[in-house]
């Protein structure tokens, strides 16, 4: 858990180390997601239900594959689980992936939870390529669907391992609707990081050999060491088709086991807070907590605060305790797009749940001066899976400026910034933006800096700009305000820099 404090013109503090630009992977000839015409090269048919833990993970037609760890949970790639959760579907106990035999079970995802840590990391391809998907309704374990062995964290990988998926036989063959399946050796890990130019990390392991691979449509899917075919590997990237000399590369799960059970495995509430924080605003990361502002004395008046709640797990929890009905404390859901639902807390000691793990909690209050409150928060369910904030201040002081990131260079792919512009002094403010370079597009669909303004008691979306040009100018009537910046997996620029007065 963290709990971190208001920040007074110290914008500099909470951006993170930037390095140069990652590799944009659509200039790299490494395989990556999403453009499947084929599958296991040199493989033989698989036995019906060979594999009962294996799912076809499709958008319409079949995209990528996973594995089931348990009935409501499947673990796959994270580069094959980028799109919104609501358009895939996943179909277990399946051989033939153009026709009902009538052992298939069908779910819908209700939930991704892709590993914090994947992307590109210091120039290396794809690290941590793991996700979890939820599914709903569960899958029946029977005589054809089963789940798969997780490794532990000292499980030795074989010398040969067991790869299966549907697809073809060959870079120009017609894929194969039928499960297909083959076993490939292992290659150790210096001759493989000597291959890839030193791009292998230890949670990665390679196996396959030149006719001998994985390919496109299996991407995502396991690679099976032992009689109990335990999950040794995931498969995540390789360089072209079977190539002679380049192996596939997979994702090493005995490195995932603790975040695979630790997310598929639902936690009860803490019994009591485990932190606390009494300042008008900040940022709290942790499973439970409270907010006591000003209690046993008086708030000002029109006073705002915002404190940005993260917390564990996807259900919160909130309880209120004083504070005049006349004021307000505003409960909003927040993601990498934004402030998204919100609601007011308008009763003491009733309980309100938000279903993320992401809140902006607002204090609004009147004209006049109000009694101090306790706000206290608890968390449960299933691990939370939004994106996590990588920057964040909150700018405090009746004015300033902030540059992101700072100490030039680049900003860093798979960004997501938040700025709480909220001065101790309750006015009116401008933003003004002095320098932007940020990628551009024409909707702004990459990366983008977006303002927010606190007006009527909720956050209006003021301007969402990309590319150089400055946007304009923004009033904040009550002095608070939102900068937001996301950044997706590729292509970096030097940032922003902004001003408020």
């Amino acid at each position: 858990m963290r709990t971190e404090t208001v920040f007074n013109l110290l914008c500099a503090l909470v951006v993170a180390t930037y390095g140069a630009p990652n590799p944009n992977p659509k200039t790299i000839s490494y395989v990556f997601p999403g453009r499947n015409t084929g599958k296991i090269v040199g493989g033989v048919e698989a036995d019906r239900h060979e594999f009962k833990f294996l799912v076809d993970i499709r958008q319409v037609d079949h995209k990528c594959a996973g594995s089931i760890v348990s009935p409501e949970w499947v673990v796959t790639a994270a580069h094959c689980s980028q799109n919104i959760w609501a358009g895939y579907t996943l179909v277990a106990g399946d051989h033939n992936i153009n026709e009902v035999e009538g052992n298939e079970q069908t779910s819908q995802v209700t939930k991704i939870v892709i590993h914090p840590n994947y992307g590109y990391v210091s120039g290396k391809f794809l690290q941590n390529d793991i996700a979890l998907r939820k599914v709903s309704p569960p899958f029946e374990f029977n005589e054809y669907v089963q789940a798969i062995a997780i490794p532990d964290t000292n499980f030795a990988p074989t010398s040969f391992a067991t790869v299966t998926g549907w697809g073809g036989l060959s870079e120009v063959g017609a894929p194969s609707s039928n499960l297909m399946k083959i076993d490939v050796p292992r290659v150790d890990d210096d001759t493989c990081n000597t291959i890839y130019n030193n791009t292998i990390v230890p949670s990665m392991i390679c196996y396959g050999e030149d006719v001998r691979d994985t390919w496109f449509g299996d991407l995502g899917g396991p690679i099976l060491c032992g009689d109990n075919q335990t999950l040794c590997g995931i498969a995540s990237w390789r360089h072209g088709f079977a190539q002679l000399n380049y192996p596939g590369v997979y994702v090493e799960p005995s490195y995932f086991g603790e975040w695979i059970r630790g997310t598929i495995a639902p936690v009860d509430e803490n019994p009591s807070p485990v932190v606390s924080i009494t300042t008008c605003g900040g940022r709290i990361d942790a499973s439970s907590g409270e907010i006591k502002f000003q209690l046993g004395a008086s708030i000002r008046a029109n006073q705002k605060c915002v404190w940005v709640v993260k917390a564990t797990y996807e259900s919160v929890r909130f309880r209120l305790s004083g504070l005049s009905k006349k004021d307000g404390l505003y409960l909003t859901n927040f993601n990498s797009s934004g402030p998204v639902t919100h609601q007011r807390m308008t009763s003491v000691g009733q309980n309100y749940t938000v279903s993320s793990g992401y809140v902006l909690v607002t204090l609004s209050v009147g004209h006049a001066p109000t009694r101090g409150f306790r706000l206290e928060f608890f968390s449960s369910g299933f691990y939370d899976a939004t994106r996590d904030i990588t920057g964040f201040a909150s700018l405090n002081s009746n004015s300033g400026n902030c540059s992101y990131p700072m100490g030039g260079g680049s900003y860093r792919n798979n960004e997501n910034a938040l700025f709480v512009i909220n001065p101790i002094v309750p006015a009116m403010r401008t933003v003004m933006f002095t320098r932007m370079d940020v990628e551009n597009h024409p909707y702004c669909r990459f990366d983008a800096v977006t303002v927010y303004n606190w007006f009527d008691n909720q956050y209006t979306q003021v301007t969402r700009q990309c590319g150089t040009s400055i946007p304009p100018t923004t009033t904040l009537q009550s002095g608070l305000g939102l900068v937001t910046f996301v950044s997706d997996y590729s292509v970096a620029r030097t940032g922003f820099d902004f001003e408020w007065l």
